[in-house]
């Protein structure tokens, strides 16, 4: 019975989860154009993604049945992402691009977040997951912290499409007036490429926007910015437990499964495999590609439930809370500069 109830969800699903495949398949090939013309994709293939299905959802008389299929996308694809994700993690990294910047990566991951959560939330009146998507964009790792945080704080797919689409416009002109603050405050090449990774939006947009300056500039970006990568993992699990639901009837099973997710459970495993090197390093960069061609899909699942009037109708709130956090973590990063003496003769 459970096989053939298992069979008709595939069958309903089928045809939404082939078209968000489909749609991922372009958003990949133009990433990848974009890096053989260019050596980066300035426009991640996430974003996209995420830009085809919502085309596709507002512009194309698509079949009912594909409705089904991109919530599959949305929601189950996305969440194994995130636990395929924990592979690729080993903790030790974390500590080892020296104690005062990681210290001032915490202060900004963190404070992002924050700052974020307040502008938006507290005096724009967004919706707390929306501020939270933007804050963990904006501080941590771009679209995929925004994916991969979206399933654990249970955020709709216009808060995900609003949260993405306005950072990742906003990132492009960061990467256009970043370089200007090395002249104007006497940056040396490590310097602003540490300003450039505690500030820029995602991975892609850091690496433009620090090796514009110099290679140095480039690595050191690149270090910083994969630092706040691997806080993506403790953030989930954080956010995880400040958004869980409370329901004293429920089972042990289910306020287990409340308080850790299935997937977020996985990635923590998941992770300690790969600290431990059970899961080698290869393996793991083998499963963080899978998880972001999964990821990739899962974009487009979640363009097609996106409505562009809702989105529209944030659009502003949500811009003046990702400039206000992107100032914040530019400030901090000049500030923790000084104060730390970090640099070429740190």
């Amino acid at each position: 019975m459970l096989f053939v109830v298992r069979s008709a969800l595939m069958k309903n699903n089928f045809p939404g989860i082939a078209f968000c495949v489909f749609l991922g398949s372009i958003a990949w090939i133009v990433a990848e154009i974009e890096e053989s013309i260019i050596d980066r994709a300035v426009i991640d293939a996430l974003v996209i993604a995420l830009v085809l299905g919502i085309l596709a959802k507002n512009l194309l008389p698509l079949p009912a049945t594909f409705g089904s299929g991109g919530k599959f996308a949305s929601k189950q694809v996305l969440e194994a992402s995130v636990l395929l994700l924990g592979a690729s993690v080993a903790l030790q990294d974390i500590t080892s691009s020296g104690t005062s910047l990681l210290i001032l990566i915490l202060v900004a991951v963190f404070g992002g977040l924050t700052v974020a959560w307040f502008i938006g939330h507290k005096l724009l009146g967004l919706s707390s997951r929306l501020a939270v998507l933007v804050g963990v964009g904006n501080s941590i790792c771009g679209n995929s912290a925004v994916a991969a945080v979206a399933p654990v704080i249970k955020a709709t797919p216009n808060e995900v499409a609003a949260a993405i689409g306005i950072s990742a416009i906003l990132g492009v002109g960061q990467i256009l007036i970043l370089p200007f603050f090395a002249p104007i405050f006497d940056l040396d090449h490590v310097q602003y490429g540490i300003l450039a990774g505690i500030s820029v939006y995602a991975v892609p947009q850091v690496v433009a926007a620090s090796f514009a300056v110099s290679p140095l500039s480039g690595q050191t970006g690149t270090l910083v910015k994969l630092v706040r990568v691997l806080l993506l993992g403790p953030m989930i699990i954080v956010l995880g437990l400040l958004h869980r639901d409370t329901d004293n009837s429920s089972s042990l099973t289910e306020k287990i499964k409340t308080y850790v997710p299935w997937f977020v459970a996985g990635f923590l495993i998941l992770t300690v495999l790969r600290t431990t090197d059970v899961i080698s390093e290869d393996l793991g960069l083998q499963a963080r590609s899978i998880s972001k061609l999964l990821f990739v899909v899962a974009m487009a699942g979640l363009g097609l439930g996106v409505d562009v009037r809702e989105v529209g109708a944030v659009g502003p709130r949500v811009a003046v809370t990702i400039l206000g956090t992107m100032c914040f973590m530019i400030v901090l990063a000049l500030v923790g500069i000084q104060v730390l003496d970090l640099g070429l003769t740190s």
